[in-house]
């Protein structure tokens, strides 16, 4: 930063003989010498927020020479160079430029809106980029962008977070391809920005059913830049369009009513245990999970608290592990214990404990009827373990 917004005004203008560059759109005054004379330019703009940049220029004698306008590659129906990101629907608002009020038409070279012409002082050129809410998408091999859109609004990306949305939650918002957006301009919001508004749903897993429950449901959008301002909350860039992308709320089973606690204290991490997201592997990290590196060769835990007392005879543990260049693999050992009264007591097994990553380890037991669960885990001697979810039954 210390080096950035010092050297800024280099990069707003440039020049080339008499051809003069304008190369980023904000409010300013600067005088550029070219070789037919020294020219006076000054621009009036709420860009990002609005696309009209009004470019007033004053030479210090009437010459001819090129203004050479940027137009945004966004504004040119490009999301990207290459083919790595694209539109979702195809641009149709044209750039438009007029020059002392009059509509102007132009070429361009290079990414630049050409303008050769005798200027005298007084000149005022009024560039209009056509601001309006995109849906990009990825190129079809990026697998974890797949039926997913970002919102993009002229120049800037878009998110979701949590604070501006239903129950604080993102992760399980779907918006339909065909979903109009608006926007509007909020003052006392993160020092002010533009907020994108968009019709969308909620997604809930049902117990022992794979359809979803999908409610009607209002989304916002902030500037992507301005999110992690307002404490900790769930936040996405890439909005499912479709189920199969979703990220829906879990459904209420025992392990996701209940109070997880644990020998580590991070929030987000011990609430990723119970929400029933099914890693692919061991090391998928695709989905929030949870673990104690650095520590190793530690005794460690992880408690469920029920909403009240429960009759449970099953346990499912799926442990994360990043080997064999990371530093997490599956555990030394593990025990599972119930409470009765202020005692912890060790579950009578009737299945082996088993330890192996990829897969689901199920431990049955005989029933017991308890109000709360305990996982007591030992880290393997020279590495930590993690785990993916931990599910009650």
């Amino acid at each position: 930063m210390a080096r950035f917004l010092p050297s800024l005004p280099g990069y707003v203008y440039a020049q080339d003989k008499n051809d003069l560059y304008v190369n980023l759109f904000m409010g300013n005054t600067s005088t550029i010498a070219l070789a037919a004379t020294n020219v006076e330019i000054t621009q009036t703009t709420d860009y990002p927020w609005k696309g009209e940049v009004t470019i007033n220029i004053d030479p210090v004698k009437t010459s001819v020479f090129t203004l050479k306008i940027r137009v945004p590659g966004w504004a040119a129906h490009e999301a990207s160079p290459g083919s790595l990101y694209s539109f979702m629907d195809k641009k149709t608002t044209p750039v438009k430029i007029s020059i002392n009020g009059e509509a102007t038409s132009f070429i361009t070279e290079k990414g630049y809106a050409v303008l050769t012409r005798k200027w005298k002082k007084g000149d005022k050129v009024f560039l209009n980029l056509p601001m309006e809410t995109d849906k990009v998408i990825a190129n079809k091999n990026v697998k974890d962008d797949a039926s997913r859109f970002v919102l993009q609004r002229g120049p800037v990306v878009y998110c979701l977070e949590g604070p501006d949305n239903k129950d604080s939650l993102v992760q399980n918002i779907m918006i339909g391809k065909n979903a109009i957006a608006s926007s509007h301009y909020e003052q006392n919001l993160l020092n002010g920005v533009e907020v994108i508004d968009i019709k969308g749903q909620s997604t809930k897993r049902q117990i022992k059913s794979d359809s979803l429950l999908v409610t009607a449901q209002d989304v916002k959008a902030i500037p992507y830049y301005a999110w992690a301002n307002r404490g900790a909350s769930e936040m996405t860039v890439w909005i499912p369009y479709e189920q199969s992308a979703a990220m829906p709320k879990p459904a209420p089973t025992i392990a996701s009513r209940s109070q997880v606690s644990g020998s580590i204290k991070n929030k987000r991490m011990l609430s990723a245990i119970k929400d029933q997201y099914e890693p692919a592997s061991s090391k998928d990290t695709n989905f929030p999970y949870l673990h104690w590196w650095p520590a190793k060769n530690t005794n460690e835990f992880l408690q469920y608290n029920f909403e009240s007392e429960q009759t449970v005879s099953e346990s499912k543990v799926y442990w994360y592990d990043d080997g064999p260049w990371g530093g997490c693999r599956i555990p030394a050992s593990f025990r599972l214990l119930y409470k009765k009264g202020e005692l912890w007591i060790p579950v009578e097994s009737i299945s082996p404990y088993e330890i192996s990553k990829d897969k689901w380890n199920v431990l049955k037991f005989k029933p017991v009827s308890t109000s709360a669960l305990r996982m007591e885990i030992r880290l393997p001697v020279e590495q930590a373990t993690g785990v993916h979810e931990w599910t009650v039954e």
